[in-house]
């Protein structure tokens, strides 16, 4: 599997299938977007942008330059307890052949997609490992992910923070940017 980290907030264009790593593009994605709701996920054809905001819950996107797609997972928690019927993204472990059945790939076709992996934030400064949901949406991904066979580009998952994820259907690009608190300006009255 191939793991690059570009800095955050850079743009990232996937290059042609005989690449050397991803290249910087210069600005940001262009909106408007289509955003991807918690337990979502959506495919993107040629001329669409698709985008999720992400804390704890894990964003999957998966770039299939040479046919065009692209899909974005929003999931919520790892896996499921039953499999599911539907296609969906609530879970990990549900999400990821969710995403290859809607963009039509094949067993065959998975050496042709790239994943871009985000999100899984410790939201909560809990003790417990059983409330790091966070951790275990990020280790339930890479284990689906390698299941699958596909090749994780950039995986930037974990911390405190939360972060953006944003996909270019028309250049195969994605943009990861991390979400930092502004401290807040406190004013006092003086009697």
């Amino acid at each position: 599997m191939i793991a690059l980290h570009p800095a955050i907030g850079d743009t990232v264009v996937l290059p042609t299938l005989d690449w050397d790593g991803p290249e910087d593009m210069a600005g940001r994605l262009a909106g408007p977007f289509r955003h991807v709701g918690i337990g979502e996920l959506k495919i993107g054809g040629r001329t669409e942008q698709l985008k999720v905001l992400l804390g704890s819950c894990v964003g999957i996107a998966l770039l299939w330059k040479k046919r065009g797609r692209c899909g974005l997972a929003h999931c919520l928690l790892p896996e499921a307890a039953v499999p599911q019927a539907e296609p969906g993204a609530r879970y990990v472990s549900h999400a990821v052949p969710s995403l290859l059945r809607l963009m039509g790939a094949t067993t065959a076709d998975y050496a042709d997609i790239v994943v871009v992996l985000a999100g899984g934030g410790m939201m909560l400064d809990a003790c417990s490992s059983r409330f790091q949901i966070g951790q275990q949406n990020a280790d339930a991904a890479r284990k689906y992910l390698k299941l699958y066979g596909l090749n994780v580009l950039d995986c930037r998952v974990g911390g405190k923070t939360g972060r953006t994820l944003a996909v270019d259907c028309a250049t195969c690009s994605y943009q990861i940017e991390d979400i930092t608190a502004q401290p807040r300006e406190r004013h006092h009255a003086h009697a």
